[in-house]
């Protein structure tokens, strides 16, 4: 479960501690933000210095032209702009008759999506222009440090009245800083010229989707409305629009030259993308190795599918992964290639899943294939209206056709065994036969929207199912073998903790694989935007209480940077906290270094976020200035015994005089260290109570740890012989009983010692070292051992005896019975 109490009492102590240095660091900001004094001034550089001064400024000059050397990246984009505005106004045009044409929905979507990509392109550009930019005013501020700095040197020479010489270099370098600053500023001018130009093509682009949108909503595109006539009235033969609608498909050789043209132009997108293929090879093969090092005795069903992912599909996996990490780093390609794509993850899709359905279910994924490549040939193949009805219908009935190969009979089928995936298809069978239904019952009457809308469920729902379960299977076997690696490097841990985190994980797998589906699935139906733009529209509505407004959504802002910002750091600690599974481990650090270097870092990342949190919220922690001084005197007076149990556990991490897995004993309490924490620590006893002990008093008090350096411990053994027993013989018995227990340490050598002379035995001792956790368990068998040799040689154990010596004997005549009796 998630530790709120425990997160909330970090987030506490960061705020009381970095509170007050918050206000005074920005109160120390506002007041050097009035001192103008205090900006450092350019001064003069001593004339004896300007000789070695004038060599570094030459270097300088190198290092700064080197720099704003116009790249590559930006000679392309200036030749290629000029070429690309003239093809955007182009396709403008064609937008402009696509429209007159009653294209059909889906040719609209088509459209937009080609130019969002025009769009992106025009924002790559754009950031890299103003990435330049951002770099000439760095550099424009430096150059002229230096400009200024050299003209008063220049000044200072020629009031010394120095060699004419060094008046000339100082000159000299004074131009050429001057020139530097002159060329920059022009360099940046052309920058920002070429930025407007594109940017205004970006507002263009903006405009042409906002209308293409626009005529989406529009009345003609509501599911409801009458589009075309009947089927049985509607001619047959090609319309004479035929040419203008044509806009609408997408051409084979325009998408291949675009193809190569992306190829060209976006080496680095490319080279990023192999790199990416090299590290997802990389953690998949590492990943597996897991299940071949260390065995796997899970008997969950998910887990042994996860398994069996990484361990007969890992290439699969691999090739699976690329493509869907494409998407990431070539973006803004022909539409062509994303179709190519798309069916090559839905071929990696078939190993992935088939092994893991019904076999009456295995060739449900060639069916979608099909539905994928029917559904992509309606973009690079013109149909007129009535032909396009046509192959709706034909499509339809394919719908209906599949469903019912896959589930009739349906009552029968629903009784089989046929898992989760085909229990799952039998349920929604009839949903899918109704869409269907409705899909060619809208077709033949003319509303076609509506035909759209109901088929494109069907089919490119089935489509995202396929995908989206490829996803969830290689998830899960990534997740399932890090949590498998974590644990068995470890070689003792909890199984069933190990299993509860399994199938938790699992758990949230699912939950998140359900949201991905249900988002993107709006998104394909055309209701995600709207859905958008009513919770904007919530959440960014202000109200008022009391002089603070808010919004829904700052506060829920606020709530998500916290939450992330805890979840970081659960994650941080279950990678680092562990020195022995951690990816420290390649580092050889000594115990309880990468629990430091966890805690540090997770601080960090709690202080950084309370301190969005708050931004988030629009709060200016400049008007808590005041509240500084009575918050360092809260801390001082009332949360003393806090401070110092915070600051104790600092000490505790870095210190590391107890570290979590210690046997420790501390105010007479004995037991296993399990957690140190931001306030207290936690020792298990081992009567199994777990007790919580503030860190302070770890510190303050004496403390004993028996397995800080190591975890041996010295055990001894105290036996007494009769006064016949021979002493020697008693030696090597004691030695040779340590020496056969497998637990005894070799080194340092069992010890077997005369101790002393006693009253009515002779008293022996015998020493050895044991590893702590088994030094109970050893001192047992060792002692029964010694007991099973004395009895073997018949050397005995003696009782207390003692001597009683009767001085005189009571009268013979006296009466026994009056004798008192204890």
């Amino acid at each position: 479960m998630v530790n709120i109490k425990g997160f909330g009492c970090k987030v506490l102590i960061i705020l009381l501690l970095f509170g007050p240095k918050l206000c005074i660091s920005q109160l120390a900001e506002t007041a050097t933000a009035t001192d103008t004094t205090a900006v450092v001034q350019p001064a003069a550089i001593p004339v004896i210095n300007i000789v070695q001064e004038t060599a570094k400024a030459n270097e300088a000059l190198k290092l700064i032209n080197r720099k704003i050397e116009p790249k590559n990246q930006f000679r392309e984009i200036d030749s290629l702009f000029p070429q690309y505005a003239l093809f955007v106004e182009d396709q403008k045009n064609y937008v402009a008759q696509f429209i007159q044409a009653n294209p059909n929905r889906q040719k609209v979507d088509n459209l937009i999506k080609k130019w969002n990509g025009y769009g992106a392109l025009l924002k790559n550009w754009e950031g890299i222009i103003n990435q330049y930019e951002q770099r000439n005013s760095i550099l424009l501020d430096e150059v002229n440090g230096h400009k200024q700095t050299w003209d008063l040197t220049l000044q200072n020479a020629i009031l010394e009245k120095a060699p004419t010489e060094i008046v000339e270099n100082a000159r000299s370098v004074m131009e050429d800083f001057n020139r530097l600053k002159e060329f920059i500023s022009e360099e940046n001018n052309d920058f920002l010229k070429l930025e407007s130009k594109i940017n205004l093509q970006i507002s263009s682009a903006e405009n042409v989707i906002d209308e293409l949108i626009a005529l989406k909503n529009s009345k003609v595109y509501h599911l409801f409305y009458l589009r075309h006539k009947p089927l049985w009235n509607t001619s047959f033969k090609t319309p004479e629009h035929y040419k203008a609608e044509n806009i609408g498909s997408e051409s084979f050789s325009e998408n291949l030259s675009g193809i190569r043209q992306f190829v060209k132009n976006n080496d680095r997108s490319i080279y990023l993308f192999l790199i990416s293929i090299v590290l997802i090879t990389l953690l998949i093969r590492y990943l597996r190795s897991y299940f071949i090092k260390y065995s796997f005795d899970e008997t969950d069903g998910d887990l042994q599918k996860a398994k069996d992912i990484m361990m007969s599909h890992s290439w699969a996996s691999i090739l699976f992964l690329s493509l869907l990490a494409s998407k990431l780093f070539l973006s803004a390609t022909p539409r062509l290639f994303d179709d190519i794509r798309l069916f090559i993850v839905l071929i990696a899709t078939l190993p992935l899943a088939q092994p893991y359905i019904h076999k009456r279910y295995k060739k449900i994924c060639y069916f979608v294939i099909i539905f994928y490549l029917m559904d992509a040939a309606k973009t690079y193949v013109w149909f007129s209206s009535a032909q396009y009805r046509l192959y709706l219908l034909a499509e339809a009935f394919l719908v209906i056709g599949a469903t019912y190969y896959f589930t009739h009979p349906y009552l029968q089928t629903l009784k089989l065994d046929i898992g989760k995936f085909g229990r799952q298809l039998i349920r929604i069978s009839p949903v899918l036969y109704l869409l269907s239904a409705i899909s060619i019952i809208s077709n033949l009457l003319g509303y076609t929207n509506l035909t759209d809308l109901t088929l494109k469920i069907c089919t490119q729902g089935s489509i995202l199912t396929v995908i989206l379960f490829g996803t969830l299977l290689i998830v899960k076997g990534i997740s399932t073998s890090s949590i498998h690696g974590h644990y068995s490097r470890k070689g003792t841990y909890n199984a069933d903790k190990k299993s509860a985190g399994h199938l938790k994980t699992l758990q949230i797998l699912r939950v998140i694989a359900i949201i991905c589906w249900v988002v993107i699935f709006l998104e394909l139906i055309d209701v995600l935007r709207p859905l958008n733009d009513v919770l904007k529209d919530l959440l960014t509505e202000p109200y008022l209480l009391g002089s603070i407004t808010f919004t829904i959504g700052t506060v829920i802002t606020f709530i998500l940077i916290l939450g992330v910002s805890f979840l970081i750091t659960s994650f941080i600690s279950y990678l680092f906290d562990d020195a022995d599974t951690g990816p420290l481990k390649i580092l050889q650090l000594p115990k309880g270094v990468p629990a430091a270097i966890s805690l540090v870092i997770r601080y960090f990342i709690i202080a950084l976020g309370v301190i969005l949190a708050l931004s988030s919220l629009g709060i200016d922690l400049s008007k808590f200035n005041l509240m500084a001084g009575a918050l360092g005197l809260g801390i001082g007076f009332g949360l003393q015994t806090v401070i110092s149990n915070f600051i104790s556990g600092i000490i505790l991490v870095f210190e590391r005089p107890i570290l979590p897995g210690d046997t420790v004993e501390v105010n007479n309490l004995l037991g296993t260290v399990n957690r140190i924490g931001v306030r207290s620590s936690s020792i298990s006893t081992f009567d199994g109570a777990e007790v919580i002990v503030p860190n302070n008093s770890l510190i303050a008090n004496d403390l004993i740890n028996w397995t800080l350096s190591n975890n041996t411990k010295r055990v001894e053994v105290l036996v007494g012989t009769s006064y016949d027993a021979d002493p020697n013989q008693v030696l090597k018995i004691l030695f040779d009983a340590a020496s056969e227990n497998e637990n005894v340490l070799k080194i340092p050598a069992p010890q077997a010692l005369f101790s002393e002379f006693g009253d009515s035995s002779l008293n022996f001792r015998l020493r050895f070292w044991v590893h702590y956790e088994v030094g109970m368990q050893t001192k047992s068998e060792v002692s029964i051992a010694v007991y099973n040799l004395f009895k073997e040689q018949g050397i005995e154990i003696p009782f207390p005896q003692r001597d009683v010596r009767i001085r005189e004997l009571p009268d013979q005549t006296t009466n026994v019975s009056k004798i008192p009796r204890k």
